[in-house]
């Protein structure tokens, strides 16, 4: 466990970070990140200390909070569970928790307007620019409508046998014979269905995936090797893989420009704070002992 200043963070919250920070990163590059786990971590837990030490200066600065504002918060935040389903008796129940957590935003409220500086939306030539650095993130998953032949490879001995047909029947594709009718015919697939459907870049790594999406429309792959077979593959179309214009994005960009700036101004004062903080890595297991 990591203890900030005496305080021990719940394992909880880091682990939260971990599995959001994982998966934003997997969203964005289309591909598992499982190698990038120990980095990830790292981030979970640098992101989960700067918001704790964040905490813990808004609660210096501002010990109190007047009780009519609290009341009046606890008043908002029970009606708006209410709204939502809550019982009174849960509601009851959850009181004290409740108030700590209405005072806790009201302190941080405090001292948000006191230390983090108003950050104004973007004018258009800082859109334009947020945009172009961003807009990867937003383009849409690339796919590509396949037809496809398949030979196993464990129903020969000689590999270098079953890739002289499989080259030869691909010849015969290049030099203007019908790959439809190819392909029924030879493929050695169970179904016998050559139509692969849409196929989604899930995995870029994945070497079935990276030869497909570097083949045009029309165009037919090489012999590719994959999961005991050998595969004939033609592309018939393909679709996705742009960003929405900046017209479509413009109101969330100016929404996320201005939260990435205060966050950024967020990890600037945490920075500082880290400065004269005393953080632990401590084994709660043998403080017991």
């Amino acid at each position: 466990m990591i203890r900030v200043n005496g305080e021990l963070i719940n394992p909880n919250l880091i682990e939260d970070a971990f599995t959001r920070i994982k998966s934003e990163e997997e969203t964005r590059t289309q591909a598992s990140c499982c190698e990038r786990n120990v980095e990830f971590e790292k981030a979970a837990e640098e992101e989960v200390v700067d918001s704790v030490l964040v905490a813990q200066e808004a609660e210096r600065t501002h010990p109190t909070i007047p009780e009519e504002e609290i009341t009046a918060g606890l008043e908002d935040l029970i009606k708006l569970y209410r709204e939502h389903g809550a019982s009174w008796d849960m509601l009851e129940a959850e009181r004290d928790h409740l108030r700590e957590e209405v005072t806790a935003n009201l302190r941080m409220e405090r001292f948000m307007k006191e230390r983090v500086p108003e950050v104004e939306e973007p004018g258009e030539d800082e859109l334009l620019q947020y945009y172009e650095s961003s807009k990867k993130s937003y383009r849409s998953l690339p796919e590509a409508h396949c037809i496809h032949l398949l030979k196993q490879t464990d129903r020969s001995e000689d590999h270098r046998e079953l890739l002289d047909e499989m080259t030869a029947l691909r010849r015969r594709i290049r030099a203007g014979e019908d790959f439809d009718t190819i392909a029924k015919a030879e493929t050695e697939k169970e179904s016998k269905e050559i139509d692969l459907g849409w196929i989604p870049l899930d995995r870029p790594t994945n070497p079935f995936e990276a030869i497909l999406f570097s083949l045009e429309e029309g165009e037919v792959s090489p012999v590719i090797s994959y999961d005991h077979a050998l595969h004939l593959v033609k592309v018939i179309a393909r679709r996705g893989g742009e960003a929405p214009s900046l017209e479509e994005l413009r109101a969330e960009l100016a929404n996320n420009y201005v939260v990435e700036k205060r966050q950024a101004a967020l990890r600037e004062l945490a920075a500082t704070l880290r400065k004269t903080a005393t953080i632990e890595h401590v084994d709660m297991s043998a403080e017991r002992d």
